[in-house]
């Protein structure tokens, strides 16, 4: 796998949804999908902008993280009963396409590849994100992976 990413500078915004807590970045984050569903017919109408984004509250992803998944909002009001509103802060994001079903094997490139031969680095102050576009599925459905970067320290 060789994917280039495109490197983008993000303003912050925000995302309402449902917060899970996971052992690892790797877990399965279907089930808290799932409830997310539960209140997306009062999310949508606060929807700003379209797809889902599957947001890492974390800079660490071999260790415990809390996930939200959910959708840009443009305020955060009306906030229903079990959902959570969070900033995504402004950042430099390297952005990588690829298939859903290739989530696992694009954030192996990203760490075990792509990192050790860019001018960038991971950038551990800001998050991370999974954005799915409208109709996104699974398996062989387009989505992007959102990476917080910094150029690299080269002393």
């Amino acid at each position: 796998m060789t994917v280039e990413p495109k490197i983008v500078s993000r303003e912050t915004f925000k995302v309402m949804g449902v917060v899970g807590h996971f052992c690892s970045a790797a877990a399965n984050f279907g089930p808290l999908w799932n409830e997310y569903m539960t209140h997306h017919d009062q999310i949508e109408p606060l929807r700003a902008g379209e797809g889902h984004y599957g947001v890492y509250l974390g800079a660490d992803h071999t260790k415990a993280i809390d996930y939200l998944a959910g959708v840009a909002v443009r305020e955060a009001v009306d906030v229903p009963v079990g959902a959570e509103v969070r900033d995504v802060p402004s950042a430099l994001y390297a952005v990588f396409a690829c298939p859903f079903q290739a989530i696992g094997l694009t954030y192996g490139y990203i760490w075990d590849k792509w990192l050790q031969s860019s001018a960038y680095e991971q950038d551990s102050t800001r998050v991370g994100f999974d954005y799915y576009p409208p109709g996104t599925t699974g398996g062989d459905s387009p989505m992007e992976i959102w990476f917080p970067v910094k150029l690299r320290d080269r002393h």
